[in-house]
């Protein structure tokens, strides 16, 4: 099977593992885009013979957070590599990326450049959930006054991070409860063990006084003014879920709540294991017969 030239470009320290990864594995790996010295003006003047025999290009997540320059938050002013370089630079590679966003989607189609989003990949969705949940009981026990061990609390979905946290939680000895749309989510809730309550479209969740925390896993606004202003200003809200998220922030910190939106934890909580993650489903992605 033959063994790609990758150049990872850009990130935190995932990439950095994933990097290491993907030299475990046996590829030939170039990095650029983290280490002391590395400069976007100097990148550019050799961008074309340094690409000239890549095969691949390996970039962050989330590959830009503006649409315009690649993610590189480790570089001393941020880097400010322009997307457009790259566009320029190797148009022939195939693009291994995060996130890449609705323009940079856009430009890539309209270059054919030919790309693939690995934070689609169902692998690394699944293999984040554990990070994620471990990240998101590490701020509860920073956060609280109280051990975990038979502390009433929330979880709110259960999908692939809702699972994996609840289990978690409960292994704590934390009394769970479930919220889920559908009465088969909830009745595989309470066969795991746990409590579980139905939420019921139009109708606002609504949680026992004596909750402590509540973690939300769910992409969509369910805790807005009128369930918010019915918690205890002792719960603490920690909100697991992509933009728009699920708590209304403005409105909790308005009402007195400690309500923390903690997303990319893997990332921050658990740099190496999340770049093991990245590294692995890149080399599932590239041993696919397809992607070339």
């Amino acid at each position: 099977m033959q063994k790609h030239t990758v150049a990872v470009l850009g990130g935190d320290k995932r990439m950095d593992f994933a990097a290491r990864e993907l030299t475990r594995l046996g590829y030939d790996v170039r990095e650029w885009g983290r280490r002391e010295g590395d400069s976007a003006a100097g990148f550019a003047r050799v961008a074309d013979e340094w690409l000239s025999d890549v095969d691949v290009l390996m970039l962050p997540l989330p590959t830009s957070t503006d649409g315009t320059h690649l993610s590189t938050p480790l570089l001393e002013g941020g880097g400010g590599l322009r997307m457009e370089m790259l566009f320029s630079a190797a148009p022939d590679k195939l693009w291994l990326v995060g996130r890449l966003g609705e323009t940079l989607q856009g430009r890539a189609k309209k270059e054919n450049i030919r790309y693939i989003d690995y934070f689609e990949s169902e692998i690394l969705q699944l293999k984040n959930a554990l990070p994620t949940a471990e990240g998101a009981i590490e701020i509860a026990m920073r956060e609280l006054p109280v051990v975990l061990d038979g502390t009433k609390v929330a979880v709110i979905g259960y999908g692939r991070i809702g699972e994996v946290l609840s289990a978690k939680l409960g292994a704590l000895g934390a009394k769970v409860t479930v919220y889920a749309r559908r009465p088969s989510v909830c009745t595989r809730v309470e066969l795991a063990g746990h409590s579980s309550k139905q939420i019921f479209e139009g109708k606002d969740p609504l949680f026992d006084a004596d909750t402590r925390a509540i973690f939300n896993t769910v992409p969509s606004r369910l805790l807005g003014r009128s369930t918010l202003q019915t918690l205890s200003p002792n719960c603490l809200l920690i909100d697991l879920a992509s933009a728009p998220g699920g708590i209304d922030m403005r409105v909790a910190e308005e009402l007195g709540l400690c309500a923390i939106w903690a997303t990319a934890l893997p990332g921050k909580c658990a740099p190496e294991s999340a770049g093991v993650i990245l590294g692995d489903v890149a080399h599932s992605i590239l041993t696919d017969a397809t992607a070339f």
